[in-house]
């Protein structure tokens, strides 16, 4: 049984989703400051690389929006676990983007911690697990 304060986390958890996608989606990267955890990591796909500190993980946004041509962007309902102040939401995606000439188009699943903090829900953690081949 969902208890009704679970549902409220999820509710809250998925609005910060909606906000930092729209922010990036938008152009709007600075208000990813106010959905970033002050030390929000953020783990590239394979987990070679991190960016470290939300000042960090906002210029990776804003790299990535400078640099990209975003030409479709698609995302599911999110999942969406809470453990009182702690919260696990994926989504699978879809992109097609240009960069430099070239185009892509991805497909994964986008992974966030989330912790809440004065009543706030932050992004606190965030991979990107691409689709296996041919999905």
């Amino acid at each position: 049984m969902i208890h009704s304060s679970e549902e409220t986390a999820r509710k809250g958890i998925g609005d910060v989703l909606r906000r930092i996608n729209q922010a990036w989606v938008k152009g709007n990267i600075d208000r990813l400051h106010e959905l970033f955890h002050e030390d929000i990591v953020i783990a590239h796909p394979g987990f070679g690389r991190r960016e470290a500190g939300r000042d960090a993980c906002v210029a990776s946004y804003r790299d990535f929006t400078a640099q990209a041509a975003v030409h479709e962007y698609q995302e599911e309902d999110p999942t969406i676990d809470v453990w009182g102040d702690t919260a696990v939401a994926s989504y699978m995606f879809r992109i097609d983007y240009e960069i430099g000439g070239e185009r892509y188009k991805e497909s994964g699943f986008d992974l966030f911690v989330f912790l809440r903090e004065g009543g706030n829900w932050r992004a606190v953690w965030r991979t990107l697990l691409p689709a296996p081949q041919g999905e």
